[in-house]
Protein backbone atom coordinates (compact mmCIF):
# COMPACT_ATOMS: atom_id res chain seq x y z
CA UNK A 1 0.00 0.00 0.00
CA UNK A 2 3.20 2.33 0.72
CA UNK A 3 4.45 2.23 -2.54
CA UNK A 4 0.94 2.76 -4.17
CA UNK A 5 0.78 5.71 -2.21
CA UNK A 6 4.62 7.17 -3.21
CA UNK A 7 3.78 5.88 -6.86
CA UNK A 8 0.69 8.17 -6.98
CA UNK A 9 2.43 10.61 -5.34
CA UNK A 10 4.88 11.54 -7.36
CA UNK A 11 2.35 10.95 -10.15
CA UNK A 12 0.45 13.82 -9.08
CA UNK A 13 3.82 15.92 -8.57
CA UNK A 14 4.94 15.10 -12.29
CA UNK A 15 2.15 16.12 -13.45
CA UNK A 16 2.39 19.57 -11.64
CA UNK A 17 5.74 20.27 -13.26
CA UNK A 18 4.01 19.80 -16.79
CA UNK A 19 1.37 22.44 -16.17
CA UNK A 20 4.31 24.52 -13.51
CA UNK A 21 6.20 24.25 -16.85
CA UNK A 22 3.42 25.30 -19.31
CA UNK A 23 2.74 28.15 -17.45
CA UNK A 24 6.31 29.43 -17.97
CA UNK A 25 6.67 28.86 -21.22
CA UNK A 26 7.12 32.42 -21.83
CA UNK A 27 8.58 33.84 -18.57
CA UNK A 28 11.84 35.24 -19.97
CA UNK A 29 13.42 36.18 -16.36
CA UNK A 30 12.58 32.77 -15.38
CA UNK A 31 14.40 31.41 -18.52
CA UNK A 32 17.00 34.07 -19.00
CA UNK A 33 17.42 34.24 -15.41
CA UNK A 34 18.50 31.10 -13.83
CA UNK A 35 20.54 28.31 -14.25
CA UNK A 36 18.94 25.00 -14.40
CA UNK A 37 19.30 23.44 -10.66
CA UNK A 38 17.65 27.29 -9.67
CA UNK A 39 14.58 26.57 -12.04
CA UNK A 40 13.91 23.20 -10.34
CA UNK A 41 14.35 25.10 -7.01
CA UNK A 42 11.67 27.41 -8.09
CA UNK A 43 9.26 25.03 -9.95
CA UNK A 44 9.41 23.57 -6.43
CA UNK A 45 8.90 26.40 -4.29
CA UNK A 46 5.62 27.55 -7.03
CA UNK A 47 4.28 23.76 -6.54
CA UNK A 48 4.46 24.19 -2.78
CA UNK A 49 2.92 28.07 -2.66
CA UNK A 50 0.43 27.57 -5.94
CA UNK A 51 2.14 30.60 -6.68
CA UNK A 52 3.05 30.80 -10.06
CA UNK A 53 4.84 35.07 -9.42
CA UNK A 54 7.90 33.38 -7.80
CA UNK A 55 9.12 32.61 -11.14
CA UNK A 56 9.93 36.50 -10.98
CA UNK A 57 10.75 36.81 -7.30
CA UNK A 58 13.38 34.17 -6.31
CA UNK A 59 16.61 34.84 -5.76
CA UNK A 60 19.78 33.43 -5.09
CA UNK A 61 22.90 35.10 -4.20
CA UNK A 62 26.53 34.05 -3.02
CA UNK A 63 26.23 30.62 -5.40
CA UNK A 64 23.51 29.26 -3.25
CA UNK A 65 22.35 26.20 -4.86
CA UNK A 66 25.71 25.40 -5.99
CA UNK A 67 27.41 25.01 -2.59
CA UNK A 68 24.47 23.73 -0.89
CA UNK A 69 24.02 20.69 -3.13
CA UNK A 70 27.91 20.23 -2.67
CA UNK A 71 27.24 20.70 1.01
CA UNK A 72 24.83 18.31 1.29
CA UNK A 73 26.80 15.81 -1.02
CA UNK A 74 29.73 15.88 1.47
CA UNK A 75 27.11 15.24 4.28
CA UNK A 76 25.98 12.23 2.65
CA UNK A 77 29.85 10.98 1.90
CA UNK A 78 30.66 10.96 5.68
CA UNK A 79 27.21 10.24 6.92
CA UNK A 80 27.20 13.24 8.63
CA UNK A 81 24.15 15.38 9.58
CA UNK A 82 22.78 18.74 8.10
CA UNK A 83 22.09 21.07 10.50
CA UNK A 84 19.09 22.83 9.97
CA UNK A 85 17.60 25.51 12.35
CA UNK A 86 13.49 27.01 11.16
CA UNK A 87 11.65 29.68 12.45
CA UNK A 88 8.58 28.03 13.38
CA UNK A 89 6.83 24.50 13.63
CA UNK A 90 4.81 24.89 10.47
CA UNK A 91 8.17 25.15 8.89
CA UNK A 92 10.05 22.35 9.82
CA UNK A 93 7.39 20.43 9.79
CA UNK A 94 7.41 21.46 6.02
CA UNK A 95 10.37 19.98 5.34
CA UNK A 96 10.95 16.31 4.36
CA UNK A 97 13.43 13.25 4.56
CA UNK A 98 11.50 11.05 2.57
CA UNK A 99 12.85 13.55 -0.70
CA UNK A 100 16.30 11.71 0.12
CA UNK A 101 16.13 9.40 2.50
CA UNK A 102 20.13 9.16 2.59
CA UNK A 103 20.12 12.49 3.94
CA UNK A 104 20.75 12.64 7.86
CA UNK A 105 18.49 16.20 8.96
CA UNK A 106 19.08 17.25 12.32
CA UNK A 107 16.44 20.04 12.43
CA UNK A 108 15.37 22.68 15.74
CA UNK A 109 13.32 25.08 16.45
CA UNK A 110 13.08 27.12 19.76
CA UNK A 111 9.38 29.00 18.96
CA UNK A 112 7.72 26.77 21.31
CA UNK A 113 10.22 28.08 24.84
CA UNK A 114 9.23 30.23 27.02
CA UNK A 115 11.30 33.46 27.90
CA UNK A 116 13.11 31.92 30.85
CA UNK A 117 14.29 28.89 28.55
CA UNK A 118 15.61 31.12 26.07
CA UNK A 119 17.29 33.37 28.57
CA UNK A 120 18.80 30.40 30.29
CA UNK A 121 19.96 29.24 26.56
CA UNK A 122 21.45 32.64 25.42
CA UNK A 123 23.40 32.71 29.03
CA UNK A 124 24.96 29.37 28.86
CA UNK A 125 25.82 29.53 25.43
CA UNK A 126 27.23 32.88 25.75
CA UNK A 127 29.30 31.30 28.83
CA UNK A 128 30.35 28.52 26.74
CA UNK A 129 31.78 30.79 24.00
CA UNK A 130 33.14 33.78 26.33
CA UNK A 131 31.91 36.57 24.10
CA UNK A 132 33.48 39.81 25.46
CA UNK A 133 30.22 41.59 25.42
CA UNK A 134 28.30 38.68 27.02
CA UNK A 135 26.85 40.46 29.87
CA UNK A 136 25.36 43.12 27.58
CA UNK A 137 24.41 40.97 24.36
CA UNK A 138 22.38 38.48 26.55
CA UNK A 139 21.19 40.70 29.69
CA UNK A 140 16.90 40.59 30.48
CA UNK A 141 16.39 44.17 28.66
CA UNK A 142 17.76 43.19 25.19
CA UNK A 143 15.46 40.36 24.64
CA UNK A 144 12.82 42.95 25.64
CA UNK A 145 13.20 44.93 22.37
CA UNK A 146 12.67 41.67 20.30
CA UNK A 147 10.20 39.55 19.28
CA UNK A 148 9.21 36.11 20.45
CA UNK A 149 10.34 34.51 17.14
CA UNK A 150 13.89 36.85 17.06
CA UNK A 151 14.62 35.88 20.20
CA UNK A 152 13.61 32.08 19.23
CA UNK A 153 16.15 32.44 16.12
CA UNK A 154 18.74 34.06 18.20
CA UNK A 155 19.15 30.86 20.42
CA UNK A 156 18.73 28.21 18.08
CA UNK A 157 21.09 29.58 15.84
CA UNK A 158 23.93 30.38 19.03
CA UNK A 159 23.12 26.95 20.52
CA UNK A 160 22.87 24.54 17.11
CA UNK A 161 25.68 26.68 14.73
CA UNK A 162 23.47 25.13 12.24
CA UNK A 163 24.15 24.06 8.23
CA UNK A 164 21.31 25.90 6.97
CA UNK A 165 18.70 28.45 8.28
CA UNK A 166 15.32 28.84 6.95
CA UNK A 167 12.65 31.43 7.68
CA UNK A 168 9.48 30.74 6.44
CA UNK A 169 7.10 33.14 8.78
CA UNK A 170 8.84 35.68 10.62
CA UNK A 171 10.55 38.93 9.55
CA UNK A 172 12.15 40.15 12.80
CA UNK A 173 13.47 36.19 12.86
CA UNK A 174 15.41 37.28 9.60
CA UNK A 175 16.31 40.43 10.48
CA UNK A 176 17.72 38.95 13.69
CA UNK A 177 19.10 36.01 11.74
CA UNK A 178 21.34 38.82 9.81
CA UNK A 179 22.55 40.27 13.04
CA UNK A 180 23.42 37.31 15.06
CA UNK A 181 24.95 35.89 12.05
CA UNK A 182 27.47 38.15 12.00
CA UNK A 183 28.22 38.95 15.66
CA UNK A 184 29.31 35.17 15.57
CA UNK A 185 31.24 35.49 12.70
CA UNK A 186 33.40 38.20 14.28
CA UNK A 187 33.43 36.31 17.74
CA UNK A 188 33.81 32.77 16.79
CA UNK A 189 34.14 32.74 12.47
CA UNK A 190 30.55 31.08 12.76
CA UNK A 191 28.87 31.63 9.22
CA UNK A 192 25.84 29.51 7.80
CA UNK A 193 26.49 27.66 4.52
CA UNK A 194 22.97 29.10 3.19
CA UNK A 195 20.19 31.31 4.94
CA UNK A 196 16.83 31.12 3.32
CA UNK A 197 14.52 34.02 3.96
CA UNK A 198 11.25 33.75 2.92
CA UNK A 199 8.82 35.21 5.56
CA UNK A 200 5.08 36.41 4.30
CA UNK A 201 3.79 40.12 5.64
CA UNK A 202 3.19 43.72 5.23
CA UNK A 203 5.35 44.79 8.27
CA UNK A 204 9.04 44.23 7.66
CA UNK A 205 9.08 41.55 4.85
CA UNK A 206 10.27 42.85 1.85
CA UNK A 207 13.04 44.97 3.67
CA UNK A 208 14.58 42.01 5.38
CA UNK A 209 14.76 39.66 2.53
CA UNK A 210 16.07 42.44 0.35
CA UNK A 211 18.65 43.31 2.91
CA UNK A 212 19.23 39.34 2.79
CA UNK A 213 19.57 39.62 -0.98
CA UNK A 214 21.81 42.63 -0.89
CA UNK A 215 24.52 41.44 1.63
CA UNK A 216 27.50 39.68 0.28
CA UNK A 217 28.28 38.00 3.82
CA UNK A 218 25.12 35.89 3.15
CA UNK A 219 24.73 32.42 0.90
CA UNK A 220 21.16 32.78 0.26
CA UNK A 221 17.60 31.70 -1.60
CA UNK A 222 14.94 34.29 -0.69
CA UNK A 223 12.07 36.04 -2.41
CA UNK A 224 10.97 39.71 -2.62
CA UNK A 225 8.09 41.12 -1.54
CA UNK A 226 5.16 40.48 0.57
CA UNK A 227 4.76 36.99 0.09
CA UNK A 228 6.27 33.64 1.39
CA UNK A 229 5.46 31.38 3.90
CA UNK A 230 6.56 28.14 5.13
CA UNK A 231 5.69 26.04 2.51
CA UNK A 232 7.58 28.02 -0.19
CA UNK A 233 10.82 27.87 2.55
CA UNK A 234 10.40 24.36 3.40
CA UNK A 235 10.15 23.60 -0.33
CA UNK A 236 13.44 25.09 -0.91
CA UNK A 237 15.27 22.86 1.47
CA UNK A 238 13.48 19.74 -0.04
CA UNK A 239 14.50 21.42 -3.61
CA UNK A 240 18.13 20.97 -2.64
CA UNK A 241 17.80 17.33 -1.05
CA UNK A 242 16.12 16.18 -4.48
CA UNK A 243 19.16 17.61 -6.16
CA UNK A 244 22.04 15.97 -3.71
CA UNK A 245 21.64 12.48 -4.77
CA UNK A 246 24.54 10.68 -5.00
Amino acid sequence: MENLSIAAGKEIYDRSIEIINSLLVKNKHFHGGYSDTEKNIVKRVIHASSDISYADTVFFTGNSAFNSISLLKKKLISKEAVKIVCDSKMTQAGISTTVNRDIIVNSATYIGLDEKDLHDSLTLCASRYDFPDKLDYCKHKDHARLTRSALSIRAAIIENLPDFIVIGNAPTALTETIGICKYLHNHISYKPALVVGMPAGFVGADLAKNNLKNDPFFSAIGNTGNSGGSPAAAAVINALFSESFL
